[in-house]
Formats: structure tokens, sequence, C-alpha cells
């Protein structure tokens, strides 16, 4: 049932807009040539057309910057159901100013798109007609927020009204959805989810539209009367792998909030909105033999409309959704992104720069425009983002001290703390915005064993003592020519074994035309670690450099410069000290570095016979505070997207001799050789029914020898319900070096590598989804030369295996598996059904285990993942949204 708003249709005659400027001409060339190219370019998704009234009334041309007056109803009766059968929608104009702006040629669209609104004191509302052949359409259901080939119409609204803040609301042919944040000039995250509506509908000559957003949603500055928003609207055309747009804002381009088209819509205030989301889970551990059952309620409060509170009391964070299975044998941590609605929705106050914003890239898109039609591949190297906030850290391990006698399963130290509540605070007054956010821990009680003095083993608990988490934001902001901006974000946690402080100043800058972006971001820590007792472990243990309190500082700066659409010249500068730690709530992939790194970024279109051209070449150089290049090097990569959408990415790396300080775990640096390697990847056009991708990677390793990469993938989608994805990459590495002990010792191995990926979605209906996740990786390695770090010395220098001991040979076998039902039952409101199966086997040579044998083929690796979970786990979730 498609939701109505009951009542009279009312019009406001003191906001009609001023008469027809005149009916847009129906450009008859481009339609029948798109016509004709639509039958001849078959993309197997051929839908039968619903019958229904393609709207009529007066077309408003619009020039760019000129103010779009949107009339005012006290009261309408709209069913959103993507038909535009209300005879509302024929009293209101009509626009259509779309360009092309994907690629970015800027010429007129070859299909009409007639955008209608309306408001009430409610609402937003929106009626749009997208002309274009029915045998050319593209349906497919999905996720909320994910982003697939096929048609769909958004629009992004600027409720500051000055480009300060927004959001961005998309329906897709068929009813999947997605929404989320924007920030200046144009950081997208899609992590916030609103109580709105959108619905389509198929017709004879294309398709319709129609969304109903509530103003209570949104957060915006107050106004006496008139109130002016910025918006965007755009229309993604599958087949042709399209993008069009109004105003004509390129993604190459400089600005993007600071030149949304303007819309009047006087007398908007938004109501008090009040919501409580109570929730119930079960949790059936199939492993353990143990069931959990909880209950709880998030609050959401909005007194005014610049003002929101939320909280929740005994949250329920069960496992609906599974983090990437990932090897990561470096001293180098891997970075999560936080899953956890209460967390990710409303935090963008808390992003203090473009770095700590949720840009996280999980595949690689080349070189080329991410809005590239071609199926991607997995990438091989992620650089993760850098944020003062990372609020994957709370509910994360816990803090431990425990008789050194005493035995817990590795597993077991890494599992989440349960929280007992949480609360964040964000509002705004006048040119200040503010945000506040507290945390606060269970105490953990983990399984362990004690061997008593007859040797035998006797079960135990133990227990420990939660951390605190608080945060406070606040962001001062001026726009008008250009946009400045200047933050303060402080972070704290408590725990009785360590405390850790961190303050950050932030500021932006825009210039008044937006070829400059500049961002700034000083930083101070102070940590405060206390060790274990004697006899007393503890976990995490403190870094050896740290006797009781450490302060740390570093500064981080990026400075953008688009001369023109399609050119721009990246400099990224970092200058951190050795002791600057804000990894205790936030994310630094390392401290100890100064250096830049600068990239030319040009997209070119319709040249050389392609239809697009993208190119980077990026060069740098980081030292540490002992003068030694840890990183260096020089990258080209380009990526050629062909007329039929295929698209062919070269990547050429080089990275010449350099130190390598983190991987020997503070035993010492050592010289690197050089390195080179190249990158090939090729991928076809996701619109059709089966796109496939393939990869190849050379990379020289660090001591010599070379690794190289083979990887495949298919996508299927032979209806819009239905859809497979398997992704495949397998590696063969001569010389791979590898840390083994505690003292400084290394080996090189010979080494294949397995990972496969795989996705299944089934849609019942549009909001009832069956998924089936897996992703296996193993690694089977043979020792090959013995080295170690010896004082003194810059390369690393052979070493001898002691008389008796055992070889370094090692296998890895990490299996993460998920078979998930969800049902949105209405906006924010789902039922999880969540069964999810995972396991880290351990060495398979391990010699220390009279019974391990030595089964280290990948198909015994992977039968002995999925027999022996660490995992398993079945959770029942049910959360729903009461209020308005």
């Amino acid at each position: 049932m498609r939701p109505r708003i009951n009542d009279s249709t009312r019009y406001d005659q003191t906001n009609h807009p001023n008469p027809p400027l005149g009916e847009k001409s129906m450009r008859t060339s481009l339609c029948a040539l798109a016509a004709a190219t639509a039958l001849l370019l078959d993309v197997g998704q051929h839908v039968h057309a619903e019958t229904g009234p393609t709207p009529q009334g007066e077309l408003r041309l619009v020039t760019e910057g000129e103010v779009v007056l949107v009339p005012r109803y006290d009261a309408v009766d709209i069913a959103v159901d993507g038909n535009l059968d209300e005879a509302v929608w024929q009293e209101v104009a009509g626009y259509d100013n779309m360009v092309v702006v994907e690629p970015e040629t800027l010429v007129p669209t070859r299909f009409r798109t007639v955008a209608r609104f309306l408001y009430t004191d409610r609402g937003l509302y929106i009626g749009v007609w997208n002309e274009q052949p029915p045998e050319t359409l593209i349906s497919r259901l999905s996720s909320r927020d994910e982003d697939i080939s096929r048609d769909g119409w958004g629009i992004t609204l600027d409720t500051s009204g000055e480009g300060l803040y927004g959001y961005w609301f998309t329906v897709n042919l068929g009813g999947s959805v997605m929404d989320g944040k924007v920030l200046p000039e144009r950081n997208h995250s899609s992590e916030w989810d609103g109580p709105w509506h959108g619905a389509t509908a198929m017709l004879p000559d294309g398709w319709s539209a129609e969304l109903f957003l509530p103003w209570s949603m949104m957060t915006m500055p107050p106004a006496d009367g008139e109130r002016i928003m910025g918006f965007l609207a755009r229309r993604r055309v599958a087949y042709i792998n399209e993008r069009w747009g109004w105003p004509a804002l390129p993604l190459s381009g400089a600005r993007f909030m600071s030149a949304l088209q303007p819309m009047k819509v006087p007398d908007v205030a938004p109501k008090r909105q009040f919501n409580l989301f109570p929730h119930a889970s079960a949790a059936l551990d199939n492993r353990d033999g143990d069931n959990d059952w909880g209950a709880g309620v998030d609050v959401f409060w909005r007194p005014s409309p610049n003002f929101q509170v939320t909280a929740t009391a005994l949250p329920d964070f069960g496992a609906v959704e599974s983090d990437d299975a990932v090897i990561n044998l470096t001293a180098r941590e891997t970075y999560f992104p936080d899953k956890r609605l209460f967390f990710v929705e409303g935090s963008e106050i808390f992003n203090t720069s473009g770095r700590s914003a949720a840009a996280f890239q999980r595949r690689s898109r080349g070189a080329s425009s991410q809005f590239s039609g071609a199926r991607p591949t997995i990438s091989t190297s992620r650089r993760p983002p850098s944020s003062v906030l990372n609020t994957r850290r709370i509910g994360g391990a816990p803090i431990l001290a425990y008789d050194e006698d005493i035995d817990i399963e590795s597993h077991r130290l890494s599992q989440p703390t349960d929280l007992l509540g949480a609360a964040k605070v964000v509002g705004q007054t006048g040119s200040l915005r503010y945000g506040m956010l507290a945390a606060f821990e269970d105490d953990p009680s983990i399984p362990a064993t004690v061997s008593d003095e007859t040797g035998a083993t006797i079960d135990t608990t133990i227990s420990g003592e939660g951390r605190n988490f608080g945060v406070a934001r606040v962001l001062f902001e001026s726009s008008g020519d250009g946009r400045q901006s200047f933050g303060y974000i402080g972070t704290h946690v408590a725990h009785p074994l360590h405390r850790a402080t961190v303050h950050g100043i932030d500021a932006q800058f825009l210039s008044a035309g937006g070829r400059w972006r500049a961002e700034l971001q000083s930083l101070a820590s102070d940590v405060r670690c206390t060790r274990a007792g004697e006899g007393m472990k503890r976990r995490p243990a403190c870094p050896d450099d740290v006797n009781g309190s450490q302060r740390g500082y570093g500064i981080w700066a990026d400075v953008d410069y688009t001369p023109r659409p399609g050119l721009r010249h990246t400099l990224r500068v970092d200058m951190f000290d050795e002791h600057l730690n804000i990894n205790d709530l936030g994310f630094l992939g390392r401290n100890d570095q100064y250096g830049a790194l600068y990239t030319l970024s040009l997209v070119q279109t319709n040249v050389f016979g392609l239809r697009r051209l993208g190119s980077r070449i990026s060069v740098g150089q980081f030292r540490n505070s002992e003068g030694q290049a840890t990183l260096n090097g020089a990258f080209l990569m380009n990526a050629f997207t062909f007329r039929n959408e295929t698209e062919l990415r070269v990547t050429l790396r080089y990275f010449p001799e350099r130190w390598e300080d983190l991987e020997s775990r503070g035993h010492g640096a050592y010289r690197m050789h050089p390195r080179k390697g190249i990158d090939l990847s090729f991928g076809t056009d996701t619109s059709k029914a089966i796109s496939v991708s393939a990869q190849f990677v050379a990379l020289s390793e660090d001591l010599g020898g070379m690794g190289y990469t083979w990887g495949g993938g298919f996508t299927f989608k032979p209806a819009d319900r239905f859809s497979v994805d398997l992704d495949v990459n397998y590696r063969e590495r001569d010389g791979w070096l590898q840390y083994v002990f505690d003292e400084g010792d290394f080996a090189t191995f010979s080494a294949s590598d397995l990972q496969p990926k795989l996705a299944m979605d089934f849609f019942i209906t549009a909001r009832q989804q069956l998924r089936l996740t897996m992703q296996w990786a193993g690694i089977r390695a043979n020792e090959q030369e013995l080295l170690q770090v010896i004082g003194g010395m810059e390369r690393l220098q052979p070493r001898v295996r002691e008389d008796g001991a055992e070889s370094d040979d090692f296998t890895i076998s990490r299996l993460i598996a998920q078979l998930r039902y969800r049902w949105e039952i209405a906006p924010l409101s789902d039922l999880f059904v969540v069964y999810t199966r995972g396991s880290n086997l351990a060495n398979a040579y391990d010699l220390d285990d009279p019974l391990a044998i030595p089964r280290d083929s990948f198909g015994q690796l992977y039968g002995d993942a999925f027999a022996d979970p660490l995992v398993d786990l079945l959770v029942v979730k049910l959360r729903y949204r009461f209020g308005r």
C-alpha cells in the first residue's frame, strides 16, 4: 500500500508561477536516432509497459542560477505509486532542462525528462516523466543504496541554502531507492537512511516516478518566510550509460554544492519530530551452544529544524552484515567501515576533511570516472581514509589484564564488546554547527582456561572493564564568494588501563570560482598506557616506546586546483611525528611520516575514437623522522572507455629503493629493493544481462622475485529480481617477504593465494530480499630464505635455523559466509533473519599439534574452513519505527 495524503487539493494562488515561457522542442531527430539505436542494441531487459497518463501542462525553461519558484499547497491527495494520475500534476509547471554530464559533453539529452515540484507543510512532492523507448528500459532491484547499472532519477537538496550540507535521493526503475548526505564540495555518503517514499511506473512512452520527501527528516537553518534551497536533478539512462543533470555540473568540474540551482520554498518550517525505534533480537550460537535474547530502544528527537538528539539504550548490533574476509600479515592495520546505523546516521558533522569522508573504495575503478559503465575488478591495493573519529572503535576488542598462566583463544580476544548505551546531539546556531557523541561499553567477560596443579584444564572466565567514549565537535562556516570553515574536534577514551585524548583543528577554503580548494587538519594526541603488573598479561599490550603519558603532534593538508573541467591538480602533504596516535578512536595508517604526493588528473571525452579517456599521474615521497625514505614512487594510470562501454585500464607503478621501518615490529629499519609493476584490467558493459571482467597484475617483490595476479569475474542478471556476482583472484609469489618471529626474524616464501567472492540476490518484492554471500581467502606458503634484522646493517642478513627448529611453511584459510533475509516493512523498519558462518583455520603445517596433517591443497583448506567454523550464528532481529 503506497502512502496517501488524504485532504482537499487547495492551491495557493499567491505562489503561482509566471505564465509559461513555451514548450521545449521535441528534439525529433535525436529521439529518432536514439530509438533506432535502441532497436540495434538489445540489452536483454524487455518489459511490459503499463498504461498510464503522460502528464500534460506547461513546460518552463530556466537559465543557470535562476530561482525556481515551487508552488505551495495547503494539502494534497497524492498516492506515491509512481503513476502521475492525480490532477494536481497537471496544474504545476514542468521543467525539462537536463544536459548530458556523463560523458561530459554537456549537450542536450536525446529524450525528455519533465520534473514537476510542489510542496506542503509536510514535505516536497516530485513527479517526473522520463521519455524513453520502452524496449530500452532497464529495471533491476537491489539492496538500499546499492549503485548498479539501471534507469533511475534522483535529486540533491542543499537544505542549508548556502552550500554547506544537504541530502540526495534516488528512486530507480522498479522501486529500489538510494539516499544519503552530501558535504562540500562533492563528498557524498550513503550511510544515512531517511523515512521518505519513492515509487516508479512503466509507461508506453517511458517511465514515471513519484517522490515524497518529508521536511521533518532534514536539517535546515531557521528562516523567516523566505527559504532558498539549492537542488540538482539527475537521471541515469542505463542502456547508453549516460548521466543527465540539471544544472550542468560535470563530475570533473570544480564546483558542486556551491553551484546548485536555487529553489524557492517560502514558509517551510519543519514540524517537531519524535521517533521511537524499539528492537528485539534472538541469537543462536550453534558453535558454543549459547542462546542470547535482547531488546532495546533507539530514540530520535528533533524539537526544531536545526537541532536533533539520538540515543540508544541496550543497543543490539547483531551480525546482520558481515565484513570482507581479509588476510593482513603486515604491521599495518586494515580499515573496516562502520555499518551500524546509530553511528553512521547523522555523523557528517564529525567529518573534518575529505580524507575522513565516507569515500573508502571497495573496488578499483581505475583512472576513469566513477560513473563508468564497465564492470570493475577486485582491488589489489586500497588506501584507507584518515579520520579523527572512526566509530568502529566503539564496542571493539576489549582491554584486559589477566594472569599469564591463563589461556584465551585468540579469536575471543578480538570479539566485540557490548554497549550499555550511546547518545548523540547535533545542531546549528547561525553559522555555528556542533555535535557531541558519548558511548559506554559494558564490562566484558571472556571464556578462558587454566591448568591446575595436576595439569588438568579448568574452564574459567576473565572479566574486565568497559571503555567510555566522548566526542565534541564545533564548526564555524561562512559562504558567499566561495566558502570558508574553521572547526575543532576532540575525542576521549577512558579505561582504568588506558586513557587517550586527541585534539584537532581543521580549516577548509573554497575560492569564489571554485577553482581552488584547500583543507588543513592539525592534530595533538596524549595517550597514557598502563602496563600489566608482574606475572600478568595485558591485551592489547602497550607499545614498547610508551611509558606513562606520551604526546604526539601532526598536520595534513590537501590542495586542489581545477583550472577547467576535466583537469585537476592535487597536492597532499603529511607531517606526523613518531608519537602521534589517534587510533584509539580514529584511524591513521601510520605516524612518523613527512612528505607530499602530487597528482594530475585528466578526463577527455570523444578523443581518439574513445567515449572517454581518463588519466592520472602521481609522484610522491615520504620520509620518517630519521630522514629515511619510507614511501616513494611514481604512478601512471589510464582508463580507455570504448563506444560500446567496455573499458581497458592500464596502471604502471615504479617504487625506487626505500626503507621499511614498520614490518620488523620495532627491531629496526632495513632497505628494500626498487620495485616496478603493471596492472591490466578489462570490463564489459554492466547494463547487459551478462558482464565480465579480467585482470592481470605483475609486481616485483620487496627483495627481488616477482608476484603475478590473475583475476576474473562475471555478473549475471537474467531478470530484474535475480543476480549473481562471482569474482576470483589467484596470485603466485616468488620471494614474498614476511616477518616470522618476535626477535626481528624474516623469511621469504614461494606462495599461492586464492580468493573467490560470491554474492547472489533474489528479491521477492522490492522490499524483501534474500541474499547469499561467501568469501574465502586461502594461502599456501613454502619457506625459501631465512633473514634477520641486525643493528647497524642496512640490509636484511642471512640467518641459520637452530637445530631441531621447525620450518616456517604455513597455510591460511579464512571463510565468511552469510545467508540473509531482509524485509523492509516500512521506511526504517526491518525484519532480519541472518545465518553467518565463518572460520580462521590454524596453520596446517603446525608441528606442535600431533593431530595436524599437511592438508594444504586449496580444496582441502576450503573444506576444512567450512567444516570447522569459529562463527556459526543465527540471528533474528526486528526493528520498527514509531512516530512521524
